[in-house]
């Protein structure tokens, strides 16, 4: 006995038999649920289920599963976006907090997630910068200011001769021909001369004082030394004295005591 779909739009005759097998696999106008990564649920006609699943169903970002790393193996935070199919791909590449980015300085190799990139733009060793003193130096990067500041010629410097008095500073661009000035820094050298005279003398003093004390500590202890080694003698007398006695007691004895044996 041939049958038809119980659907007006579909076509399809044939047996009893095969009618459950039309519904089940081939028919497409039964609504089927949706089985898709997005999971909604739904009962769509089976024709428009790519549909469905492409422009309607929401899906997670793949960011939801599984934790993003950094290039410096940090764990980052889970993307919670849900969006059709047909507009997750943009989101991945354009949209998600967690999408890796890499450092947009040309010669950093660093790459972390998008919410995270601005902290180490902030720091990044090789973000190009301006010299502080406005030298115009080309090619520097934050990494090599603190090298650059050694050669900067806007750089402030003391002038060579500071260890002889001199307390000008310039720019090291400019020092140069302040140090060629002889009048300036024999001046200088003048007044630093009298200053180390004057720490001279009181060095001497100071030394003269010290050695004054340390006589007075050292002849204070020689006294009490010699003083201590007298009384040494004088009990060594007294212990020698006994001993003097104490023979004399002993000898008659050991006397007798050979006279017996």
């Amino acid at each position: 006995l041939d049958m038809i779909c119980l659907h007006d739009e579909c076509t399809w005759k044939g047996t009893c038999g095969r009618f459950d097998s039309h519904l089940d696999k081939d028919c497409p106008h039964e609504p089927i649920e949706c089985t898709g990564e997005g999971g909604c649920g739904a009962r769509v006609p089976r024709r428009e289920m790519a549909t469905h699943q492409q422009f309607v169903c929401l899906q997670s970002c793949p960011n939801s599963k599984i934790k993003a790393q950094g290039s410096d193996g940090e764990t980052l935070d889970t993307c919670d976006v849900r969006l059709s199919r047909n507009d997750l791909i943009d989101h991945l590449i354009n949209h998600c907090k967690l999408r890796l980015i890499h450092c947009p300085h040309p010669s950093c190799e660093y790459s972390t997630a998008y919410n995270r990139m601005p902290a180490h733009v902030e720091v990044c060793p090789l973000a190009p910068v301006s010299c502080p003193r406005q030298c115009n130096a080309p090619n520097l990067t934050r990494g090599c200011l603190v090298a650059h500041k050694g050669d900067c010629p806007n750089e402030p410097v003391p002038c060579v001769h500071a260890p002889l008095g001199c307390s000008h500073v310039a720019p090291r661009g400019q020092i140069g021909q302040h140090e060629q000035d002889i009048g300036v820094h024999f001046v200088a050298l003048s007044k630093a001369f009298v200053q180390l005279q004057q720490s001279h003398g009181q060095l001497i003093g100071q030394l003269q004082e010290m050695f004054k004390q340390n006589l007075q500590v050292q002849t204070k202890q020689f006294e009490e030394g010699q003083q201590a080694f007298v009384q040494l003698q004088e009990r060594l007398k007294v212990v020698e004295a006994r001993l003097e006695d104490h023979t004399t007691l002993l000898q008659p004895l050991v006397l007798e005591a050979k006279a017996k044996a």
